[in-house]
């Protein structure tokens, strides 16, 4: 199972990173049911974050989207690679307040394991909706 992340360590002790995640004024784009690129108002670079539930706890890791592909964020290389950054505190405090994304939809952080139901749905949907195969002739 994937390290879980400590926000509310963060919170406690007025980390930086806590302090600098301001989701009213950053960017913040969903790009897949559990990925989003947020750009900080004072940051240079938009990050790729991922946040999602995992067993009750919340995990994910931040990537910096540079011209030459992704690379580490940097509080997270630098410093306490367990440690929450402030791109990962954005979207935490934005799903708490229910604060609106770019997409004007309130930024929701999912259940890996209903992502997970929701794909196998999708295909065994996808599968009957074929009207089933043919076998020997006859339907089954």
């Amino acid at each position: 199972m994937p390290e879980v992340l400590d926000f509310e360590g963060r919170r406690d002790v007025g980390s930086a990173s806590w302090e600098r995640a301001d989701p009213t004024a950053a960017l913040i784009e969903r790009v897949a049911w559990n990925r989003w690129h947020v750009l900080l108002p004072d940051g240079e670079h938009t990050h790729e974050v991922r946040l999602e539930r995992d067993h009750g706890g919340l995990t994910g890791a931040c990537m910096a989207l540079m011209d030459d592909g992704k690379e580490r964020c940097p509080a997270r290389k630098y410093n306490d690679p367990d440690e929450p950054c402030a791109h990962l505190c954005t979207v935490r405090k934005a799903a708490f307040g229910a604060i609106e994304g770019d997409d004007g939809e309130p930024v929701r952080v999912y259940d890996a394991g209903d992502a997970a139901v929701a794909r196998a749905d999708a295909h065994i949907e996808a599968a009957m909706a074929d009207g089933g195969r043919v076998v020997g002739g006859g339907r089954r």
